[in-house]
């Protein structure tokens, strides 16, 4: 619970992110006018993260305070897990760490392999400590799942698994992009992008196969080991098709097919570049050359005639010109050269080469995606669209009007002609409307097409009962926020018995179309709680939020009508209702209650709160002033509305007079303490009809001179700067009006005494003292502390020595006297009362018999290999400290050069080196002091190792 507090009372609003709690019906949220309590039935993973608590009244800004949350549990799922690499034999996966992590850091991660074929998981490992892992010695035959759980100190969390089975070898996936790069009379040549896959082995050719359009047989066209080859010897004029596979050691992958194409000379469109030449105009300087580069294209070669239409004579006579070709597909670059010309105006010129070059962009999706494209979540997207224009268009493609980011998942690649653009492993996030955009210097063209991705549903809602027999429990509930993108073909509901934790899917003869189910078979008396999934063509969803427990019995009653119901306070407007819950629930549990109102003098009850309230009051608002009202409050169960109760008397919305009442919240002491010199702020909230007068008084001292007092209708303040001695005392606040008066009490202290002081510990002439610090330091800080005694009989205390600690030694006492302590606290006002020890000691030495602690050695045995190192460490006690005595059966043993013994006051360690069998045996341990003699055992058993086996530099060390 969560105090607070406000004039008026605050609101309260409880959010996680962006979900406002108060709205979903998982979250029970109990508020008071002074606190708060938020309460999270059956918690998961889920619900780990951050809750936002605000308050706001309309006085001031509104306040926030946080709470974080860790549930411990397991895991939730990895995420993104992919094949990275398939060659023979392996397969390199790589994944994302869990979103949750339980509440607890991550220790390792599980790798499990399936066959395709079978249901049983086998382990791979399960010390994996990286997102990545190379799985090894694999069947090449056989097609495997694979799936990652992640692990940490509460259990193994949900599998991520391989959506497809992958051969640790196989024929590699098809090419991509294939395309025609060029034709001349008697030729083709083809283009494509390696496959995305490549089988697990290298790709070692490309396979080209040609076919005539009417032939039906493909015929051997080239091998190629690049991505490009050139099919040469063809007919002018035919039409033809040509595939490509891809081949590596297991064969050819699937061809991809591109055509018809007809062999001819490649055509390419003159295309010149104008964009350097700014306004199509340019400027010299009288007497200066000028020298004009323009990048043009086409196929064959445009002649340069167009150029010279309407140019003077005089410019042309002075004009050179020169052409170099840079490559097949970069553009040729044709270069003026002008001399001797005072000015030349370009523009006419520029403005005829513009309208015989330039074409608008076009944009074509194929027929196939007409009506848009729609795929599965966890399956690829891929679009290709074909882009025609001079210049050649510059294009952008756009998702729901914002500009796709290349990310690890998408690819968008252009070529002449064509923009394609790919997403692996489509989720919803990635539906939507995509927008292609075409811009070159003669225009802008964009085309739309709609993307669905088809994911399974949202959990829907929870399921509730809403009638009940002895056996069968129907039940309610709301569909999903979202269906994934497809409609819900049916629902899937499971029960659980009250303390099972096992799942079981209830059987109907019909699928569930319907968010309402009645589930028979049941036996009366039990205990049952329910879940709910949907299922679309992709799938099943999550599970709902599990129901409440419902008890499976006969039809319950309505509730009896609540008992007591008082009126708390009235105004002009409002009433305000209280009442207990009904003696009789039904048989089934109250879910809130219904409020109902009429004139005292009409008698036509109605309803008042729209909605059923949850808690035992309500405020009416809304009412006539100096009218008069009844009022009656019934109860709701799962069975209907029950009997009502009603208010005794006619109620007359008008002020209501009320004794004065102080609000203090549960950080308010009684007792306040300061340090002096600081400042006492003291503030109280009162409650009154009339407004109360308020008051504050000290005894023996007028407050005016050294406190500030500040007083509203609804609170007042106290405060006393710098504070000293004198301001301790009793402080008293008084409230009072017609109606009466009410006070409370603060007080301030000197400090109180220490607590509890112990005596610890004696020797022959000393005692050793302990005490606990003060209950409060009476205003000012605690500096230190005084400690006296005195011997058993005298009236004297003698001081004994002061210290600023929690401890004290005294020394210099007569052996075998009695002797009684006391100790002071100590702050700027003075001493404290004495504490006194409990009882009188006797100094002198204890004595403890000795004693060793074996229970960390397992059976008090050890074993070791021969020609290793072992130790044994055993904590020893007594008093005085005894003396220590290691034996080897009836062997006193002596420090060595392989055997050294280490001994304290509070351990002794033997550590023997270099093992040998003649080492085995029982050790003796002898602990002696004044107090006693004993002796313990521990067996040590050195092992021969038969094979040969280099000397392990591995030393056993075993603590207690």
């Amino acid at each position: 619970m969560i105090p607070f507090k406000g004039r008026p009372p605050p609101t309260v609003t409880w959010r996680k992110g962006e979900k406002n709690l108060g709205i979903d019906e998982r979250y029970n949220i109990q508020n008071t006018e002074s606190s708060t309590l938020l309460t999270i039935p059956q918690v998961t993973r889920n619900d780990t993260g951050k809750y936002v608590l605000t308050i706001e009244n309309g006085v001031g800004e509104p306040k926030s305070s946080f709470v974080n949350v860790k549930v411990l549990d397991t895991p939730s799922a990895c995420q993104k897990l992919q094949l990275k690499h398939v060659s023979r034999g392996t397969v390199t996966l790589i994944w994302e760490p869990p979103l949750i992590n339980g509440g607890s850091e991550i220790t390792n991660y599980v790798i499990e392999k399936r066959d395709a074929t079978k249901r049983a998981w086998s382990t791979v490992t399960t010390k994996c400590s990286h997102t990545t892992f190379k799985v090894t010695n694999l069947s090449e035959k056989t097609a495997f799942f694979f799936r990652v759980l992640a692990e940490n100190e509460h259990g193994l969390g949900e599998p991520c698994e391989t959506s497809e089975p992958v051969k640790p070898a196989e024929v590699p996936g098809p090419v991509k992009d294939l395309a025609m790069k060029d034709s001349t009379k008697t030729s083709v040549t083809l283009q494509w992008s390696k496959p995305d896959f490549d089988g697990g082995s290298i790709i070692s050719d490309y396979v080209i196969e040609k076919k005539m359009i009417e032939e039906k047989e493909w015929s051997h066209a080239g091998i190629s080991k690049t991505c490009e080859f050139e099919v040469e010897k063809l007919k002018e004029l035919s039409v033809m098709e040509f595939r490509v596979s891809a081949k590596n050691e297991k064969g050819l992958s699937d061809a991809v097919t591109v055509g018809p194409i007809t062999v001819k000379d490649f055509v390419i469109t003159p295309e010149a570049d104008l964009s350097d030449i700014s306004g199509g105009q340019i400027t010299v300087r009288i007497g200066h050359n000028m020298h004009i580069e323009l990048p043009y294209k086409g196929k064959p070669r445009p002649t340069m005639s167009c150029l010279q239409y309407n140019i003077d004579p005089y410019i042309l006579k002075n004009m050179n010109f020169l052409v170099r070709r840079v490559s097949l597909y970069m553009p040729l670059l044709l270069v003026f050269l002008l001399g001797m010309n005072t000015f030349i105006n370009m523009t006419e010129y520029i403005y005829f080469i513009l309208s015989f070059f330039l074409v608008p962009p076009t944009i074509e999706f194929g027929a196939e995606h007409f009506e848009g494209l729609t795929v599965k979540a966890g399956e690829s997207i891929r679009l290709k669209v074909l882009i025609k224009g001079r210049p050649v268009p510059q294009v952008t493609w756009f998702k729901d009007g914002k500009e796709i980011e290349k990310k690890m998942n998408i690819e968008i690649t252009n070529v002449i002609g064509s923009s394609t653009i790919f997403v692996r492993d489509a989720t919803r996030d990635h539906r939507g409307i995509y927008t292609v955009e075409a811009k070159n210097a003669s225009g802008t063209k964009e085309e739309d097409i709609t993307v669905r991705v088809q994911a399974v549903p949202d959990a829907p809602g929870i399921p509730e009962p809403t009638h009940i027999t002895g056996d069968s429990i129907t039940l309610t509930w709301t569909r999903p926020k979202s269906d994934g993108g497809n409609e819900i073909n049916q629902y899937i509901l499971e029960r659980r018995e009250k303390k099972s934790v096992r799942w079981v899917k209830v059987s109907s003869k019909r699928a569930i179309a319907e968010t309402r189910y009645r589930v028979t078979g049941l036996t009366e008396g039990n205990e049952y709680e329910f879940q709910v999934m949907a299922e679309n063509a992709a799938g099943v969803g999550p599970p709902s939020a599990v129901s409440r427990l419902i008890k499976c019995r006969e039809p319950v009653n309505p509730p009896s009508a609540p008992t007591v119901v008082k009126v708390t306070d009235t105004s002009k407007t409002s009433v305000s209702l209280e009442w207990t819950k009904p003696v009789f629930d039904g048989g089934m549990e109250i879910i809130g209650y219904i409020i109902e109102m009429c004139k005292a003098d009409l008698g036509e009850w109605h309803k008042v709160n729209a909605e059923t309230c949850i808690a035992t009051k309500y405020t009416v608002t809304d009412l006539e002033a100096g009218e008069h009202y009844k009022f009656r409050v019934s109860a709701v169960n799962g069975a209907g509305k029950g009997e009502s109760c009603e208010v005794p008397a006619t109620i007359q919305a008008t002020d209501r007079l009320s004794s004065p009442e102080i609000d203090i919240d549960a950080n308010f002491k009684q007792t306040h303490i300061v340090r002096a010199g600081a400042t006492i702020r003291l503030f109280i909230a009162f409650l009154g009809k009339p407004v109360p007068t308020a008051t504050w008084s000290k005894a023996d001292s007028d407050l005016s001179l050294r406190a500030d007092i500040h007083i509203t209708d609804s609170f007042s303040t106290l405060t006393v700067e710098n504070c000293n001695r004198n301001d301790a005392g009793k402080y008293v606040f008084t409230v009072e009006n017609v109606s009466g008066s009410k006070s409370i009490t603060f007080t301030v202290k000197e400090p109180a005494p220490p607590k509890r002081l112990d005596i610890i510990d004696t020797t022959k002439s000393s005692a050793v003292l302990a005490w606990l610090k003060p209950d409060h330091d009476g205003g000012s800080r605690v500096t230190g502390y005084l400690l006296e005694m005195k011997q058993k009989g005298s009236d004297y205390w003698a001081e004994a020595g002061q210290t600023k600690q929690l401890t004290f030694t005294v020394e210099g006492l007569v052996e075998n006297n009695e002797y009684e302590f006391r100790v002071k606290a100590k702050n700027d006002a003075g001493y404290s009362e004495p504490r006194e020890a409990f009882s009188s000691v006797i100094i002198k030495e204890p004595q403890i018999e000795p004693t060793a602690d074996l229970s960390g050695i397992t059976r008090q045995l050890i074993t070791c290999k021969a020609g290793s190192t072992f130790t044994i460490d055993i904590p020893i006690s007594g008093r005085p400290a005894p003396k220590v005595t290691w034996k080897l059966e009836e062997m006193r043993l002596k420090e060595t050069d392989r055997v050294t013994i280490k001994t304290t006051k509070d351990r002794t360690t033997l550590i023997v080196k270099d093992s040998m069998r003649g080492d085995s045996g029982k050790y003796y341990l002898t602990l002696e002091n004044t107090a006693g003699v004993k002796t313990f055992a521990v067996t040590s058993d050195i092992i021969e190792c038969k094979s040969r086996i280099s000397k392990s530099t591995f030393s056993p060390v075993l603590y207690i």
